[in-house]
């Protein structure tokens, strides 16, 4: 097994988006050999994605772009974490939905399967949202958007900064 592996996968503006992104998750996590993980990890990417694409593309200029979505997933030894990159720059919040209203509970999809979850600092082209999880699981973490820094998630963060344009404060705990 390597220390760390990285996969990504750029996504249209296009509701098929939601069930590539559960596709690629699936077949990485797979032939990473953590198959206790596919399920979580798998709803929860399609989870950010369909965000990303509702709340993340809400000016007109965003969906001008090629590909205005990044699915990424990092892998070190047990740890996964999924991030999804969008150009928008509002951030995401748990929601406590109508029980009779068909959406609104994204969040806390993502909240209950992952062990810890938050997003970027918003810069010129957008943030990143992401999930953590742990073969074995763990409990998880509310968002407060800007906790400490996660082993994983430093490169995931430089990845962050250039993709976005903005200097995750957690970059700076780590340079």
């Amino acid at each position: 097994m390597k220390a760390s592996e990285f996969a990504a996968c750029t996504l249209e503006d296009d509701p098929r988006s939601i069930s590539i992104a559960r596709d690629v998750a699936r077949a990485t996590l797979r032939g990473w050999l953590l198959e206790e993980l596919v399920d979580d990890v798998a709803s929860v990417a399609s989870e950010l994605v369909a965000n990303a694409l509702r709340h993340g593309l809400c000016e007109p200029s965003w969906s001008q772009a090629p590909h205005p979505v990044v699915l990424s997933l990092l892998r070190r030894g047990e740890e996964v974490v999924c991030a999804v990159f969008d150009p928008g720059n509002g951030v995401p919040r748990v929601c406590v939905a109508d029980p009779m209203a068909e959406s609104g509970r994204g969040m806390q999809i993502v909240e209950c399967l992952s062990d810890s979850w938050g997003w970027s600092e918003p810069g010129p082209y957008g943030k990143a949202v992401w999930a953590r999880f742990s073969a074995g699981g763990g409990p998880a973490v509310p968002a407060d958007g800007h906790g400490g820094v996660e082993q994983p998630l430093t490169r995931l963060l430089v990845l962050v900064e250039v993709l976005t344009g903005s200097s995750p404060p957690q970059l700076q705990a780590v340079a």
